[in-house]
């Protein structure tokens, strides 16, 4: 009875050990791989335990008509497979994985692995063959790019290509700058990943832009593929057009603002240069177009934010005025005339004279820097005319304005300095005669005198009291006979010569 217990467990092990390590394989149906690269065969394997451990074993790869692709022995291998087969599985971990490298069109099988174990037993997988699909081009590359993007933020994006070759990593190379990362990882089926991870800065000319990726891979095959980019972003670029018009005083202009933005601008308002809001259109129309009509610019906009435009200049033209600051100055070298013309274009300006001469301007400049305002000059002598006329003229009208130059009272002040010596001399003749004559005059008075006091003392002379026999009442008279003519003369001749030198004065003038 113990003995069949006995018989039975062994029967019993036998079995479980085969149904537990028996002949099977982990190999894929098909793989997918690219003309000219390399792929590897993924292979697992396993077998009963044979009597001797370890087992001496031999790796083969065979078609289904039993021709080698690999042997160890590289002389039994098929011609066309030699040298571009590797067993790179290692047998004592039951790994059976193969390389085929420089993969033809005609290489896609199947194929069949088969193991050897020497003193036991030889094995041909039959039940797990593999197919080789060989494609001439490579899958395009899967891109993608984070959400929403907005200018200023940062933005992620990635690209990512399967193949079959994990020693020859296809190339990925974007059409931005930025910071990249690479990463690899293996697939089921005999296939590998490789991603690569883009971080940049989104600025407004990456809007409408595409992001492409390209896959290069060793054989110089290249695939690629591409996202356009969506980026919000605030207006740029604000114009107003036309920048710059030419119209005339009076006219009417349209002006129309434009910008670039993402999204359109929903808003735009005019203003000028003081800061006057004047519209909230997208076209502004001015009616009457003045000269002092100042610049204008356009705001936009958008979700995102706001921009101005460059101030946009009207230039209007207008025919030449004279200002009331023109005139002429009459001096003694000469009279100077000035003429102030507004206009635009600038004018062109003569002077007429009352002869009927035309005279050029002898100078001009520009008071405004923009050759609106200019002021002309002229000089001539005396004796030409007493009239002068400023004549502008541009496309748009002319006009002339009289200009009287004062000649009378310059030729006064000229005859009046031309003669002033000669008055002078004259003015010393008529007092020296004067004197001459006033002198004889009291020298007459004075002898006269002399002789009705002549019984008088003898001391005359002296400063003593002098008694005249004539006076009544017996007072004493006190007679100086020199000073007090002297004293009298003086008086009368300074008065005299005041009101003597008036009238010599008048009468010269």
């Amino acid at each position: 009875m113990r003995t069949q217990a006995l018989w039975f467990y062994a029967i019993y092990s036998y079995v479980l050990n085969v149904h537990a390590a028996s002949w099977t394989a982990e190999i894929p149906q098909t793989i997918s791989a690219l003309l000219g690269s390399c792929v590897v065969v993924p292979c697992k394997f396993n077998y009963p335990d044979p009597p001797k451990k370890p087992p001496e074993m031999t790796g083969i790869w065979h078609m289904t008509d039993y021709q080698p692709i690999y042997h160890p022995d590289s002389s039994k291998v098929m011609e066309k497979f030699r040298g571009r087969t590797n067993l790179i599985g290692d047998l004592a971990r039951k790994n059976c994985s193969l390389r085929i490298n420089h993969l033809k069109k005609k290489d896609n099988g199947p194929f069949i692995f088969r193991i050897e174990i020497r003193d036991f037993k030889m094995y041909s997988y039959t039940d797990n063959m593999v197919s080789i699909d060989v494609q001439d081009y490579p899958a395009s590359p899967l891109l993608t790019v984070s959400g929403e993007v907005k200018a200023g933020d940062a933005v992620t994006a990635s690209c990512s290509v399967s193949h079959s070759c994990p020693t020859e990593l296809p190339h990925l190379i974007w059409s931005r700058s930025g910071t990249t990362t690479i990463q690899s990882e293996e697939l089921p089926n005999g296939q590998w990943r490789v991603t690569s991870s883009l971080t940049f800065t989104a600025t407004h000319p990456d809007h409408n832009q595409h992001l492409i990726c390209t896959a290069k891979y060793q054989q110089v095959t290249s695939v690629q593929s591409s996202k356009i980019l969506n980026v919000a972003y605030a207006p740029v670029r604000v114009e107003v057009e036309p920048e710059s018009t030419v119209v005339k005083e009076g006219d009417a202009v349209e002006m129309q603002c434009s910008s670039d933005s993402n999204p359109p601008a929903h808003g735009y308002q005019w203003y000028n240069t003081t800061g006057t809001l004047l519209s909230e259109e997208q076209i502004y129309k001015l009616h009457n177009v003045s000269r002092h009509t100042k610049a204008l610019y356009c705001e936009a906009i958008n979700t995102e934010g706001h921009k101005n435009s460059t101030p946009a200049k009207i230039s209007v033209e207008y025919p030449p005025s004279i200002g009331a600051q023109s005139g002429c100055v009459a001096e003694i070298t000469g009279v100077n005339c000035r003429c102030l013309v507004e206009s635009r274009p600038a004018s062109r300006v003569q002077w007429k004279l009352a002869d009927g001469k035309t005279e050029n301007s002898s100078s001009f400049h520009s008071t405004d820097g923009q050759d609106s305002a200019t002021v002309h000059t002229l000089h001539f002598h005396l004796g030409l005319t007493d009239v002068v006329s400023c004549y502008a003229s541009n496309k748009h009208g002319n006009v002339t304005r009289v200009l009287e130059t004062n000649r009378g009272g310059v030729l006064m002040a000229i005859y009046l300095s031309g003669s002033a010596a000669s008055a002078f001399v004259l003015i010393l003749v008529i007092l020296l005669l004067w004197k001459c004559s006033r002198r004889k005059k009291r020298d007459d008075q004075h002898v006269g005198t002399q002789e009705n006091i002549a019984p008088a003392k003898s001391h005359s002379r002296g400063k003593g009291p002098v008694e005249d026999p004539s006076a009544t009442g017996g007072d004493n008279i006190y007679v100086n006979s020199e000073t007090p003519y002297f004293e009298e003369e003086e008086e009368e001749e300074e008065v005299d010569y005041e009101n003597s030198f008036k009238e010599d004065v008048y009468a010269n003038m």
